[in-house]
C-alpha cells in the first residue's frame, strides 16, 4: 500500500509517503523516508536508514497497540458508529485500553481502506490515505531488511 500520512500533534503538522506491506498476521513491514518498522511476530525491528541502526525489541503480550489492530486483533475496538454510503462504508470506533477513537472509510465493493483517522485528543490526530493497494509481489520490501548488515541495539532483555 502506498500511504499518505498527515500527523498534527500541538499545532506542528507532518506530512509523509509511506509504503505499508502485510506479507500475513505475524508479517508486515512500514517505510519511510526516515525510518522502517519491520514485525515480525512479537519481535519488532525500527531500523534507522540514515544511521545504518537497527534498534530491535519485542511487544509485550498483554499489551494492546496499534499493531494488534493491523493484525486484525479488534477485540478492544467499540464500533460507535456504522455509516453506509453509496460506494464506501465509514466506521467509527473506540480503542478502548488506549482511549483513542477514530474512523476508517472502507470501499464497499473491494473492502480495500481508503483513510484512516486516530484521534489521540483535540491537539493530536493521524490521518492516512490510501493511496493505491496492490497485491503482495514476489520481490517484498519485507525481504530486503533484515538486520545483518546494520548495527544492533537489542532491548529485548
Amino acid at each position: 500500500m502506498s500511504l499518505e500520512i498527515h500527523q498534527d500533534q500541538y499545532g506542528n503538522e507532518w506530512i509523509e509517503t509511506a509504503n505499508f506491506e502485510i506479507v500475513n498476521e505475524r508479517q508486515f513491514i512500514f517505510q519511510s523516508s526516515y525510518q522502517v518498522l519491520k514485525v515480525d511476530g512479537q519481535v519488532i525491528y525500527t531500523f534507522n536508514p540514515e544511521s545504518k541502526q537497527v534498534v530491535v525489541d519485542q511487544i509485550l503480550p498483554d499489551e494492546f497497540s496499534i499493531i494488534d489492530l493491523l493484525r486484525g486483533n479488534f477485540e478492544e475496538i467499540t464500533v460507535k458508529k456504522i455509516e453506509n454510503n453509496s460506494d464506501s462504508i465509514l466506521l467509527e470506533f473506540t480503542i478502548n485500553e488506549m482511549n483513542i477513537s477514530g474512523s476508517i472509510m472502507i470501499q464497499t465493493e473491494s473492502f480495500i481502506p481508503e483513510k484512516l483517522v486516530l484521534y489521540y485528543d483535540e491537539n493530536n490526530q493521524i490521518n492516512v490515505t490510501i493511496n493505491s493497494f496492490n497485491e503482495l509481489s514476489a520481490n517484498k520490501i519485507y525481504d530486503e531488511f533484515n538486520i545483518s548488515e546494520w548495527e544492533v541495539i537489542d532491548l529485548r532483555n
